[in-house]
């Protein structure tokens, strides 16, 4: 039996799980960026503009640029809480990670960045999320890498290296699959009515069929939230990073037969199979018509469960700011 998608989208001009946003006038000027340039421009004595090449950076460099996200300051004029008083950091760990964007050793610098991760607690955390983020970096926050046009192949390659990492780190360490879960659930885009049925199509076009394997990391990333999220993570024992398609299979096959029984947990931010509804074969029809999960009724009240200090805005507003 294969599994099968089927999207139905009505009355919606809008791709499917990708919301449509308005950027409120105050971050209009603070994020008007280009994401994927790997070179910057410098002027000239005689006001003339010039390339400047990328260049490596070093250890120091790239702690200085750590620690710049890591201790960037809200703005306390405004409301706690607000958007507005995240703007001086969306601002300074925008620039800081472009220079990591920008730099010629690249695999090794974002390599250093993605370590910093569930060191340094849930504001650093959260700050280290958001700017990647900020560059598009991160395959749970859209459906599909950017495309292969030449303009886009910097952030492309980019965006794949990330994944990459993070699919290699959370084999590592599982622990660190379920902190950064916690973050996913919070922003709720991944598991949303739309987007989630198009990246599970996605990962089986890639896991399972074979296409778009040059895509490979982008969607064992995805793959790896969607099993943990559904409670399998004992399907990872022995796992390689280099090939989840074996895992990918036998997570599909069972989801195949229990999706419908899967239910939100009433204590946690994960679903859990119903065993009562699957013995009765009272199926979620949404699930057997769309892959559509029942929504979570506990959601996350923060990013990250050992949060302190200044709140976060709410995920809508950082969407709008993406």
């Amino acid at each position: 039996m294969s599994l099968k998608i089927e999207l139905i989208l009505i009355n919606r001009n809008v791709s499917p799980g990708i919301p449509c946003f308005q950027l409120s006038h105050f971050f209009c000027g603070v994020m008007i960026c280009v994401f994927f340039c790997s070179i910057t421009l410098a002027q000239t004595k005689d006001g003339r503009t010039q390339v400047q090449k990328s260049r490596e950076l070093s250890i120091e460099e790239l702690k200085q640029i750590w620690s710049s996200i890591k201790n960037s300051k809200i703005n306390k004029q405004f409301k706690d809480g607000s958007i507005d008083s995240w703007g001086d950091v969306a601002r300074i760990i925008f620039d800081e990670l472009q220079k990591i964007q920008s730099c010629s050793n690249q695999r090794e610098a974002f390599q250093f960045y993605i370590n910093q991760f569930g060191k340094h607690g849930a504001q650093a955390d959260f700050r280290w999320l958001f700017a990647l983020r900020s560059q598009g970096l991160t395959a749970d926050r859209s459906v599909a890498p950017p495309s292969r046009e030449k303009k886009k192949v910097e952030r492309r390659r980019s965006e794949l290296l990330v994944a990459e990492l993070q699919v290699r780190m959370f084999l590592k360490s599982p622990e660190l699959l379920a902190r950064y879960y916690h973050s996913v659930a919070w922003f709720n885009f991944m598991f949303g009515e739309y987007s989630f049925p198009f990246h599970l199509h996605k990962c089986y076009q890639c896991l399972h069929e074979g296409e778009r394997s040059d895509e490979y990391w982008w969607f064992a990333q995805n793959f790896l939230i969607m099993l943990h999220a559904t409670g399998r993570d004992d399907l990872l024992k022995g796992a390689k990073p280099e090939d989840l398609k074996p895992q990918f299979k036998k997570w599909s096959d069972w989801l195949i037969e229990n999706g419908m029984y899967l239910r939100p947990s009433k204590k946690t931010h994960y679903w859990v199979l119903d065993e009562g509804e699957k013995a009765r074969k009272e199926g979620y029809v949404p699930f057997v018509l769309n892959q559509k999960l029942p929504p979570l009724v506990v959601r996350p009240k923060y990013p990250f469960p050992d949060w302190k200090g200044p709140s976060p805005a709410k995920p809508q507003d950082y969407f709008e700011m993406e």
